[in-house]
């Protein structure tokens, strides 16, 4: 495995074909992590779209649904990560939107506060593409 200074790790599973048509919506602000990810997202041939705070990504995913959304948690301006998926949670119909947090604070009370905003899940940083592979995977799980 390869830690670049981009908080993405590289590892050497695949995923499978169905995995590659999926449309991911990554919320990132720092713009180095953001394009970096993405990139290696498409090189594993996902589908991705960028935003970078929440009110934006709001407004992208009821124009365009995701299959997944990777959301920072601490984001900048009105609205954070946790801001984000209670609004999701409390729209009809963005409710059922994959939604998994990524973040540098991987601790099980991290995880439990991120669960309890709405968040499917919470993915670590450094990001490691297999942990990806496996949201994408995952799917929406019943809340």
């Amino acid at each position: 495995m390869n830690t670049g200074e981009t908080g993405v790790t590289l590892a050497g599973s695949q995923p499978s074909t169905e995995a590659k048509s999926k449309r991911i919506l990554l919320v990132e602000d720092d713009l180095h992590v953001a394009e970096t990810l993405a990139e290696l997202l498409e090189l594993e041939g996902y589908r991705v779209t960028v935003q970078h705070d929440a009110l934006a990504a709001l407004e992208q995913v009821r124009r365009d649904w995701a299959d997944l959304v990777l959301c920072d948690l601490t984001l900048p301006g009105e609205m954070d990560g946790f801001g984000f998926a209670r609004a999701c949670r409390a729209d009809s119909v963005l409710r059922g939107l994959h939604l998994v947090a990524v973040s540098g604070y991987d601790r099980p009370e991290d995880r439990r506060r991120a669960r309890a905003s709405g968040f499917d899940g919470l993915v670590g940083k450094p990001v490691d593409i297999d942990a990806i592979h496996a949201a994408v995977g995952e799917g929406r799980q019943a809340a």
